[in-house]
């Protein structure tokens, strides 16, 4: 079964064995409202013994202007790390009940009214096979994502996609701006880089 490698600056982060997993999601995000302005993260969900469970494999770890990520997707991992439970990660956290996740107006303007923490950011991406796209803010792309999703139905393969997008493109439910949306495979790789 594949592996995920994840690198920042040539420095392995995480190996997450896909064997038993059902989703896995690599990402970076950022926003200008944001502090930091950057964040890797990577969590996945499992199935076992009739019962869905969730792990997280990096927990929001900050990114600095001129860092650089590597996501590869590789044929077999060696030892791999093992993903933590939110139980384990956050123990004198109370269990989440909230169910309805639903942006209502009064949230819409608490979010509007945030201050701009960043005056700019600019996002590279590339892949092995030569895909490349940048990304830079404007007026209506205030935040950013990077993503590689794999799943269970297509083992071999992962998705990776790079958008912008403004708060009124969440409330809308649209997914922004997609500046490159592809496929990698066994063997493939996609780096990302906040330039600024």
């Amino acid at each position: 079964m594949p592996s995920i490698s994840v690198e920042v600056n040539g420095a392995r982060i995480a190996t997450i064995s896909l064997a038993g997993q059902e989703v896995v999601d690599v990402s970076v995000s950022g926003a200008l409202d944001r502090d930091p302005k950057a964040i890797i993260h990577s969590g996945g969900s499992h199935r076992k013994d009739g019962a869905y469970g969730h792990l997280i494999w990096i927990a929001e770890q900050a990114l600095l202007p001129g860092d650089a990520v590597c996501l590869s997707l590789e044929e077999s991992c060696g030892i791999a790390d093992q993903g933590k439970t939110i139980d384990e990660l956050y123990p004198d956290e109370a269990p989440c009940t909230r169910t309805d996740f639903t942006i209502d107006d009064n949230m819409a303007a608490q979010l509007r009214s945030r201050p701009r923490l960043h005056d700019a950011f600019a996002v590279q991406v590339e892949t092995s096979s030569g895909q490349q796209a940048t990304a830079a803010s404007d007026d209506l792309n205030t935040a950013f994502s990077f993503s590689l999703l794999w799943d269970s139905f297509h083992p071999h393969q992962a998705r990776v996609r790079l958008a912008t997008h403004c708060l009124d493109d969440v409330l809308a439910r649209t997914g922004g701006t997609t500046h490159l949306k592809t496929i990698l495979s066994v063997g493939d790789s996609a780096s990302f880089v906040l330039a600024r």
